[in-house]
């Protein structure tokens, strides 16, 4: 099986790709149940020994409950260490007050370069 395949998803609600530096992805759009199948499958691709692969979420406009669970356990069991968000998720996160993710930065979207270092939630 060609790795490009988990590594270059795209759908009319979802993008992953590669991470430019460094391994794992980066997700764009909507991340829902079955996006997020493609999502593991992906980080799992990316599998390093030296620690588990980079999820950059930077790009998320909208996640669902059992996508924040599968991510929560997904960092506390390595499989994936989550390096940044959107402004909106990190709103999100703050507000709830969960699942812990972090330290993580906050991308502000393309329109704003400033961004933020969290170790919260």
């Amino acid at each position: 099986m060609d790795i490009r395949a988990f590594l270059e998803h795209h759908d009319e609600s979802m993008r992953i790709t590669p991470l430019t530096a460094g391994s794992g992805v980066r997700v764009d759009g909507e991340l829902d149940y079955r996006g997020m199948v493609a999502v593991m499958a992906a980080l799992t691709a990316v599998r390093r020994d030296d620690g588990p692969p980079c999820l950059d979420l930077g790009g998320i406009s909208f996640i669902d409950v059992e996508s924040l669970r599968t991510l929560e356990s997904a960092q506390r069991n390595g499989r994936a260490q989550i390096v940044s968000v959107s402004g909106w998720l990190h709103r999100v996160l703050v507000r709830t007050g969960w699942p812990k993710f972090g330290p993580y930065t906050v991308d502000m979207g393309a329109n704003d370069t400033h961004v933020e270092e969290s170790m919260a939630p």
